[in-house]
């Protein structure tokens, strides 16, 4: 394909995906296709904004409502400022001043993660061996991106979204480049790792779990670059300074630049579940004694089954250590069979690569640290799965390079059976989880299962459109 060809293809595709997610998520919300329709809390990073642009750290208790943590005569929030910087050009046109870009800024994100991981699949078909394996894999993957995936199935628009939404388009944009310092012959120039350096401090101060994730991946690779120091001094400047700017932020907070965080300050644990306080004392936000849930929650959904008394099947554990495990139920292997069988793929090639195992390694090591974080955290929500995206996404195409080698003969007819029912099932599966996810109710999902049922529960929000 040629340059302007591809330049047409990705153009094409953003299009695309822009129209097509916009009025999906419209449509699941039974709702007329607005961009600025007001979302819950939506002004809430236009408060954070107006507030820094003041050199202060707290916001407005009406915008921040019951998110809201209080420390002494203050109102704060624990939310990056990352969405919040995004609304400072508004602050500067008076008639912009209150517009509520929530859908927007989420639309926006959507897309552009997207389109990073069109740009890494074609980097990868680039250098692969030309051949039907090649082509098979690259139109199969690039159904599941544009159709498919995280770009599908988490299509309702609110500021809890807008974070997760930004964080992993940030995470895809270093994937991207991960993968081009993979392939190139020049490896990880300064340029190459700059760029990954400001994908990761950007995440940083937008979700600290996703930015924890690519600075863990990035210093990892930066151990592996020790024979080159002088391409790391811009990445490792880069990275000093999103720190310095995130703990700052901290310590007007919380008083600490290394807490990004106090629960023990939330206002609905203080006046509405004081019971969380105990499971925060006594577990902490991150344990892993809560793994085996977690690994219940997000890849094997029994944790959903009603025994007979009526309550969940690890309700004991859950009382104890959960503060909420949110509907919808999904599981990985069902919504990304073709992303999750790549992966695998990814990771064996990356042990068995001696020339590239340290650095393929390192990458997956350190993107590996946001899914155990969840599997690991006090609450559980399906927003939170795409902390494990940018893992899945950089093996799997790992995998694809693998698959891809010179002299692999062409797939079966099994195989592409295989392929073609796994693109099938994402694009179904994704769809379907998005329509779930757009009615599901807020909070914990036994109060609503365990009382109503499934049908009882999404039958009537499903016909309304909304929660």
């Amino acid at each position: 394909m040629r340059p302007g060809e591809r330049r047409r293809g990705l153009a094409a595709a953003v299009i695309g995906m822009t129209v097509w997610y916009g009025v999906l998520e419209r449509v699941l919300q039974h709702r007329a296709y607005g961009l600025f329709e007001p979302a819950l809390l939506g002004q809430a990073f236009r408060s954070m904004a107006e507030h820094l642009i003041a050199g202060r750290f707290d916001i407005d208790p009406e915008a921040i409502d019951f998110e809201a943590f209080i420390v002494g005569d203050r109102t704060l929030s624990y939310f990056g400022i990352f969405c919040a910087l995004l609304r400072l050009p508004l602050l500067a046109v008076p008639a912009l001043h209150a517009l509520d870009i929530t859908r927007l800024s989420c639309l926006i994100a959507v897309v552009l993660g997207g389109w990073f991981q069109l740009r890494a699949l074609l980097l990868v078909h680039d250098h692969a061996p030309p051949g039907p394996r090649r082509d098979w894999l690259t139109a199969a993957l690039a159904v599941c991106i544009l159709l498919g995936g995280q770009q599908i199935q988490f299509l309702r628009h609110s500021i809890y979204q807008e974070i997760v939404d930004w964080a992993d388009a940030l995470s895809m944009g270093f994937v991207f480049l991960a993968l081009r310092g993979l392939l190139r012959d020049r490896g990880f120039d300064a340029r190459t790792l700059a760029g990954m350096a400001v994908c990761a401090g950007l995440a940083l101060l937008d979700r600290v779990s996703f930015g924890i994730g690519l600075y863990a991946a990035l210093g990892l690779l930066l151990l592996t670059q020790w024979r080159h120091p002088r391409r790391a001094v811009p990445a490792v400047l880069l990275l000093t300074g999103f720190m310095v700017a995130t703990g700052v932020v901290n310590a007007g907070r919380w008083g600490n630049p290394l807490t990004f965080a106090d629960f023990t300050t939330y206002a609905l644990d203080q006046d509405v579940y004081p019971e969380r306080l105990g499971r925060l004392s006594a577990y902490g936000t991150f344990n892993l004694r809560r793994l085996g849930i977690g690994l219940s929650y997000y890849v094997l959904p029994i944790w959903t089954w009603v025994r007979a008394d009526g309550s969940l099947l690890f309700a004991e554990a859950q009382i104890a250590m959960i503060d909420a495990m949110e509907l919808p139920a999904g599981c990985f292997p069902v919504t990304d069979p073709l992303l999750a069988g790549l992966a695998v793929v990814g990771v064996w090639a990356s042990v068995r690569d001696r020339q590239r195992a340290s650095r393929g390694l390192a990458l997956l090591l350190g993107l590996s640290v946001p899914p155990l974080l969840m599997l690991c955290a006090i609450s559980m929500a399906w927003r939170y799965r795409m902390e494990f995206y940018p893992f899945l996404v950089l093996a799997a195409l790992v995998g694809v390079q693998a698959l891809c080698r010179t002299g692999a003969p062409p797939f079966s007819r099994r195989a592409k059976t295989a392929i073609a029912a796994a693109v099938v099932v994402s694009v179904v599966a994704s769809h379907g989880m998005a329509a779930l996810y757009a009615v599901s109710p807020w909070g914990s999902a036994e109060q609503y299962i365990a009382k109503d049922g499934w049908f009882g529960t999404y039958a009537p929000r499903l016909i309304a459109g909304h929660d």
